[in-house]
């Protein structure tokens, strides 16, 4: 399953609906979790503008005015709802996933700018996860960093950056490494304010059913913030590599067949290389060789079996000759 987090900082421009769809197909995304949409009474057309042409569902938190405002949208034949929870800072979605035997609890939050309301938020949510269990992971703007090194050109505060610490650690909460920047938040233009507000949190349970999950920070486009993904999907790396053991270099003929492959790569001459090409080359080399052993291996495994079988037959003969 794949998690992308996105603060739109409004919805009113047309052009960013295009984006965050464009940024849930390319990430093929089956949770997408908005923050400060800034806006109320959201149409079905307004929120099915922001997915592709695949199943959906939606849930809505409006905003305050021009405050606030949660958008979480699933993919439901990935994630089957049945629990709903929210209010003005967050929209939590209860329910099973196919092949998880857990209830998955998924938090979509936008934290309040005030550091006293921050820590009343650190503590109800920390009650419902240390009481419920199953599966946690919270996304969204947490406006919080945990170290002063996640602030550039702005005031960090000791005492509410260990109260959100301290709410990590008594949650049972943990962080992936995140890839593609150091930052989510930026603002000004000539001392550029940068910060790590936004961040995906998730508890032990689901770090261990997905502990080589990644997470990334995204370009930024239409927002003061990056996307930020969080992506669960088993890493393909492809066909299984080729093996070669140590003790078939010993083979004479092994070692006369790899020589006789590589001269008949160009020749066995560099030279004959044309520039720009070494990449294409060098991929041909190494699968003529490759080819060379498979075959010889595969000759000589058929002549072992053929030997073993002829050993079998004659000491099977003895057995049954008369003394």
């Amino acid at each position: 399953m794949n998690f992308v987090s996105i603060n739109v900082n409004g919805l009113s421009d047309s052009r960013k609906g295009l984006w965050i769809r464009s940024v849930k197909s390319s990430l093929k995304a089956d949770f997408l979790g908005l923050q400060e949409t800034h806006l109320s009474n959201m149409s079905d057309f307004t929120i099915s503008r922001l997915w592709d042409n695949s199943n959906m569902e939606a849930a809505v938190v409006d905003s305050v005015g021009r405050s606030g405002g949660l958008v979480s949208i699933w993919n439901p034949d990935v994630l089957s709802v049945d629990q709903i929870f929210k209010n003005q800072r967050y929209l939590i979605l209860s329910g099973s996933m196919s092949g998880v035997e857990h209830r998955v609890n998924v938090v979509n939050l936008h934290a309040p700018n005030d550091s006293t309301n921050r820590r009343a938020l650190w503590a109800e949510l920390g009650g419902m996860i240390n009481q419920d269990g199953g599966v946690w992971v919270l996304m969204g703007d947490f406006n919080e960093v945990r170290s002063e090194e996640e602030r550039v050109n702005s005031r960090f505060d000791r005492g509410s950056s260990d109260a959100f610490n301290g709410f990590i650690s008594s949650s049972g909460l943990l962080e992936y490494s995140m890839t593609g920047g150091k930052f989510t938040y930026f603002s000004g233009h000539s001392d550029v304010k940068m910060s790590k507000l936004d961040r995906f949190l998730v508890n032990d349970l689901f770090m261990s059913l997905w502990p080589n999950a990644r997470s990334a920070v995204l370009r930024r486009s239409f927002s003061d913030h990056c996307p930020i993904s969080l992506s669960c999907l088993d890493i393909d790396f492809g066909r299984i590599p080729f093996k070669f053991f140590n003790s078939w270099v010993e083979d004479q003929a092994l070692v006369e067949l790899v020589d006789k492959a590589m001269a008949c790569c160009n020749g066995g001459n560099v030279e004959n290389i044309a520039p720009g090409s070494w990449g294409v080359e060098l991929v041909w080399f190494l699968k003529n060789i490759k080819d060379a052993i498979k075959k010889w291996r595969k000759d000589r495994s058929l002549n072992e079996k053929r030997s073993r079988w002829s050993c079998y037959l004659f000491w099977n003969e003895l057995k049954i000759k008369p003394a």
